[in-house]
């Protein structure tokens, strides 16, 4: 079973991946996404290192307009324009905490916001650099 987060960016806001793997400052580990990729054209597995191991996640952008009803019910009126970045990960810590650091780094450089597919709750940065620790080996 795998899980999702969904990062909600609005619609002016194009990553890049230098600046998502800019982050480790603010989560004590070292994010690397694969730079040969354009991550707002990309669908499918994103391939990435975390303190210099080998991991990576699958990655899907759609419009918020075209995202499930109970999803949209969560997402801030400001930003119903935007793009859906759905960062989707199994079982594997390594999977989850490069998951998260990149959820974190695009909420932190770009003002999005994180929505959990399990509980369907926003989280907070906060919640996401404690849920990180959580995946430690």
């Amino acid at each position: 079973m795998s899980m999702s987060l969904f990062v909600i960016l609005a619609l002016e806001m194009e990553p890049n991946i230098k600046e998502i793997n800019s982050i480790e400052p603010e989560i004590d580990h070292v994010l690397e996404l694969s730079e040969k990729i354009d991550i707002n054209n990309h669908s499918g597995f994103l391939p990435a290192t975390l303190d210099g191991k080998a991991t990576g996640f699958e990655i899907y952008i759609f419009s918020v307009s075209k995202a499930p009803e109970p999803l949209k019910s969560v997402i801030p009126k400001d930003i119903q324009n935007g793009n859906i970045y759905q960062i989707s990960f199994g079982h594997n810590s390594l999977e989850a905490q490069a998951a998260f650091a990149t959820a974190i780094s695009m909420n932190m450089r770009y003002n999005g916001v994180t929505i959990e597919d399990q509980a369907g709750s926003l989280l907070s940065i906060e919640q996401l650099q404690s849920l990180i620790a959580s995946f430690n080996e």
